[in-house]
């Protein structure tokens, strides 16, 4: 007879992403010394917790994930975005694979494999690495910070606008049940600007857990786009921490598009930590079968004179569940906050189910602040009134679907990548 503890879920979890031999960096040690500590204080989420309440890794942490060390494939191919001319870099399985990066369009880009760090790139890593992402918070971003071995280094000096896009493809292709993890770190200089697109793709029998981590730091007026696309398999499973800084008259549009998964869990959180920033937030998420999104944002305006604006779109069929959770807080020195927030959702079917809870936290007087959730059917009279003029309704329904999701994607400014995400919408029902 078995007995199952209570730790039974932590012990799985960190089995799945632990190493059994670990190359250390010495360069990092104290930020990976602090998470391994952080490790031992920290429990796996379950639906008893308010922020995981409808989503559960209960099945996850009963399977036998091993790490991955295969990074071939026979399916390159898929990662593709046509006619999209960008530094392209890729990982398979989470390790990395190759890069391209062109030199002659953008001579001052630092963009690495975080394994292949020169010293003098290593001191610009050490001095943003895990200085953004909480991992005394997180049992995740501890596990990510402590272990992990792979993802990109991207730095932009001051003063410099790249060229071409900076396009980062994810492959998962196995017949096992695997797990991996990558993290990013993307720095972006006074003055500078980059678009930076990053798109997972699966392929495989086997079930896989990705473990990601992303920190992106905008510096006094730069400016970032920041494209990410899952269009994982139905045996796929990722958890992701997205932590942006930005600093005084910085931009970012940032784009999250869901389109397959198993379970996906997104967590952007946003620090407005100077005035006169401004910052777009833009998802959607596409849902079929069993699969499962869960969106969690918050944006924090800290400083006076800026503007965030959020807009999530959702559309599910079959028993699909999305969640979103979005909050704004704005703190005591925000005056003259903007604020924006907006989540609507279309139920394809009386099983799908959608759980949204917009938030505000306001602790300034002088502001401008909304917030709102819709969830609805298909219209019916919009329906009636296409067929009635020859369309059929399974097309019908495809171009009203894709004309309530492209709202999302409508200011992507590559209009490669904005082609590519509304394909996927438009074809995915």
């Amino acid at each position: 007879m078995t007995t199952t503890t209570s730790n039974a879920p932590k012990e799985s979890i960190l089995s799945f992403f632990v190493p059994t031999q670990i190359t250390e960096n010495e360069s990092v040690t104290e930020s990976k010394a602090q998470a391994l500590n952080a490790l031992n204080n920290l429990d796996v989420p379950n639906t008893k917790w308010e922020e995981w309440k409808y989503t559960s890794l209960r099945e996850i942490s009963k399977r036998e994930y091993s790490i991955s060390e295969n990074n071939k494939s026979k399916h390159l191919g898929m990662c593709n975005i046509p006619n999209f001319d960008a530094h392209a870099f890729v990982f398979v399985n989470g390790i990395f694979h190759s890069d391209c990066l062109n030199k002659e369009k953008d001579a001052n880009l630092i963009c690495k494999n975080i394994q292949n760090l020169d010293a003098k790139e290593q001191i610009i890593f050490e001095e943003y690495f895990a200085k953004y992402v909480k991992p005394e918070k997180d049992i995740f971003s501890a596990l990510n910070t402590a272990y992990c071995q792979n993802g990109i280094f991207l730095y932009v000096p001051d003063n410099v606008n790249i060229e071409l896009p900076i396009h980062i493809q994810h492959l998962t292709d196995s017949e096992m049940d695997i797990s991996f993890q990558h993290r990013n770190l993307f720095i972006v200089g006074k003055n500078s600007h980059v678009k930076i697109v990053e798109t997972y793709h699966g392929t495989g029998n086997g079930y896989s857990l990705r473990n990601a981590v992303t920190e992106l730091v905008i510096l006094e007026n730069g400016n970032a786009e920041y494209v990410k696309v899952q269009t994982e398999g139905d045996k796929s499973s990722h958890i992701e921490s997205t932590v942006i800084s930005q600093e005084k008259n910085s931009r970012s549009r940032i784009y999250t598009i869901s389109v397959k998964g198993e379970i996906l869990r997104n967590n952007l959180t946003i620090n407005l930590e100077g005035s006169n920033i401004e910052s777009y937030l833009s998802g959607a998420y596409l849902l079929s079968g069993n699969q499962h999104v869960d969106n969690h944002t918050e944006v924090h305006h800290k400083m006076p004179h800026c503007y965030s604006n959020e807009l999530y779109k959702g559309i599910l069929a079959d028993t699909s569940t999305g969640v979103f959770n979005g909050k704004i807080h704005v703190y005591r020195d925000a005056q003259k906050t903007n604020a924006y927030q907006s989540n609507k959702n279309i139920l394809l079917s009386d099983e799908a189910n959608v759980y949204t809870k917009p938030q505000l936290e306001i602790y300034a007087d002088d502001v401008k602040c909304s917030h709102g959730a819709t969830t609805g059917q298909m219209n019916e009279e919009a329906l009636f009134y296409m067929q009635a003029r020859g369309i059929k309704k399974h097309d019908a329904q495809k171009l009203l679907v894709n004309a309530f999701a492209t709202e999302v994607t409508e200011n992507i400014s590559m209009e490669a990548v904005k082609e590519y995400v509304n394909d996927l919408i438009l074809n995915r029902f």
